[in-house]
């Protein structure tokens, strides 16, 4: 089975959203995508409907709170169930940024997340607690935790970097593709879309991607892309997996 997760980069409609985006998911041949910083705006309704015309039938979204808030879309040719999570109360942001399913032919309960680039250092750590926790009650199944985490385990503890270490310390492997995740302003790069796994699942060739076809996933320099192509400043997160 192949489970990709990507970053639209959507940035709650601040960059607009591109329905092609749906003819590079399909391009790549996942099994199961995990979209995160989702906010499709009119745009939903197409985008889900051409996944769902490709294989990918089962789909499920995240919550919509009061707030404006990017979502979670998970869309699996396998079929999927609702993972039943307690979730976070200390805002309405993260809420949005969360949802777990339960992939029925495997017995594995994946949990698709983005932690918002919170300025408050209070709730970074409030959305850290919470992803400890969860990962503390998911380590004793299979079980498969796939984002953006927007921290790396070398971050300071004020982003996340304390809880991330206790999370792998504590039994969860984190896939390791070669390169770097993430393409900011003036070339700087970093890795903060993970992919973390319980002992029960085997993680095989982990890979970022960067362009398939006419379709970019990030972009390493500022360039005028072509009104067909897809781009957002993520790779993709692909990764074989076996149980």
């Amino acid at each position: 089975m192949k489970i990709a997760a990507w970053n639209l980069n959507n940035r709650v409609g601040k960059v607009p959203f591109r329905l092609e985006a749906a003819a590079a998911a399909i391009a790549v041949g996942a099994d199961i995508f995990v979209f995160n910083e989702y906010y499709p705006q009119s745009h939903g309704q197409a985008f889900q409907a051409e996944l769902e015309r490709a294989g990918w039938v089962h789909q499920a979204l995240s919550v919509q709170t009061d707030e404006k808030a990017n979502r979670i879309l998970i869309a699996s040719k396998t079929p999927i169930t609702p993972l039943p999570l307690t979730m976070p109360a200390f805002d309405q942001q993260f809420q949005s940024n969360l949802l777990g399913v339960k992939i029925l032919d495997m017995n594995i309960s994946l949990l698709g997340i983005r932690i918002p680039w919170y300025k408050s250092k209070a709730l970074v750590t409030c959305a850290w607690d919470w992803v400890e926790e969860a990962a503390a009650s998911l380590i004793v199944q299979p079980s498969i935790i796939i984002g953006d985490l927007n921290a790396t385990e070398q971050s300071s503890a004020g982003r996340g970097g304390e809880h991330f270490r206790r999370i792998t310390q504590s039994g969860w492997q984190r896939a390791t593709p070669s390169g770097s995740s993430y393409f900011g302003k003036d070339g700087k790069t970093s890795t903060i879309d993970h992919l973390l796994s319980t002992s029960e699942c085997l993680i095989a060739d982990p890979k970022y991607i960067t362009k398939i076809n006419q379709h970019f996933f990030c972009w390493k320099r500022r360039i005028h892309f072509r009104s067909r192509d897809t781009c957002c400043k993520h790779q993709q997160n692909l990764i074989k997996l076996l149980v």
